[in-house]
This record gives C-alpha cells, sequence and structure tokens, in this order.
C-alpha cells in the first residue's frame, strides 16, 4: 500500500487555498457570454491570432492590434488551441492565474506574520472579494496582474533569505510589462 507523507500544515493550507481559489474561478466559468467589452476585444484579437497562426503579429479584424502588450492574447491563443475557441476557453488562463493570487498571499503573510492564522486570513480575504473573484473570472488583465505583483513582493520577501529568488521580481515585473507595460513604470517609481 502506497503510503503518502504527511502534508505540514503550511502545505496543507496551500493545497485548500489553491483548490478553492480555483474551485471559485473555474465553476460555471463558460456558462454566460463575454460581456465586457474588453473580453469581446481580446477574444477577437486571440481568434485572428489564433486563427492566422502568427503569434508575433497580433491582429484585430485583419489590423494590428497595437494597444495592448500580447500576453492576454498569447494566453487566450493557446487556450484555443487546447480547448477550441468558447468563452470558457477565452476566461479559463486569466481564471487559473487570479486564482494563484490566493495562495501567493498565504506565502507572503507566512514571511511577514509570525502566526499562521494572519496569513490564512489574509488568503481567505482575498479569497473571497468579490471585485477580486468577478475580475478574475473575466478575459481581462487586471486578475493577472494582481498575481504577477503579488510574485513579485513574495520573491522580494523570499530574497532576504536566498538571494536567488530575487530573479523571481525579475520574472513578475516582466509579465506585468507583457500585460500593460505603463504599470511596472508606475511601479519602479514607488521605491523613490
Amino acid at each position: 500500500m502506497l503510503k503518502l507523507p504527511a502534508l505540514t500544515p503550511d502545505r496543507r493550507n496551500l493545497v485548500i487555498l489553491t483548490a478553492a481559489a480555483l474551485l471559485l474561478g473555474l465553476v460555471g466559468l463558460g456558462n454566460v457570454p463575454l460581456r465586457d467589452f474588453d473580453e469581446g476585444y481580446y477574444a477577437t484579437v486571440a481568434q485572428d491570432t489564433y486563427l492566422r497562426g502568427d503569434w508575433r503579429f497580433p491582429t484585430y479584424h485583419g489590423q494590428g492590434f497595437l494597444l495592448k502588450p500580447p500576453l492576454i492574447v498569447w494566453l487566450i491563443s493557446l487556450s484555443y488551441s487546447l480547448l477550441g475557441i468558447n468563452e470558457f476557453s477565452t476566461r479559463l488562463p486569466m481564471a487559473v492565474l487570479s486564482a494563484l493570487a490566493v495562495p501567493l498571499l498565504y506565502g507572503i503573510g507566512r514571511e511577514i506574520f509570525q502566526e499562521r492564522k494572519a496569513a490564512l486570513y489574509s488568503a481567505v480575504i482575498l479569497l473571497t472579494l468579490l471585485p477580486v473573484v468577478r475580475l478574475g473570472r473575466l478575459a481581462m488583465l487586471d486578475g493577472m496582474i494582481n498575481t504577477f505583483l503579488l510574485w513579485s513582493l513574495f520573491c522580494l520577501l523570499k530574497g532576504r533569505k536566498n538571494p536567488r529568488w530575487l530573479l523571481g521580481i525579475g520574472f513578475g515585473l516582466g509579465a506585468i510589462a507583457l500585460c500593460k507595460g505603463v504599470i511596472v513604470l508606475v511601479l519602479s517609481l514607488i521605491h523613490i
């Protein structure tokens, strides 16, 4: 009989929080049509990109799409290639990335607070905030940017003990730049 090792309380909390966030983020994801202007816009660009097969130069109805950096278009196009073109596959990448913000906040809380409860409560509050849940389930940039910012903060805190984690800050900020480039410029001014 295969015996699995016991989970530490932190790992157990991470598993539960991640499962709850994914469950809330994915249940009924494709049951309603795309509703916000952004969702339709990004879905159209991703569909054009996917059907043309040229991921280097996204288009919107045949015209160059230069309004936003291409990460969201690439992720939706990848989802289309795996699951077909529908509402669920349009929203899936953002829902998964947004759900990852919950365990990341728990990790940040564990780095900041001495008590596990404070980190757990922080993550549960984020899990249940209506704007986070709603925007994270839509094909919009907000949830992804939140997750990448939390990743950068998590890496910054972990970098105090192990400098290798500091490379993750660059990954997080680079991902934000691929979502909405201007925000990285604003974030870079925070230390001043």
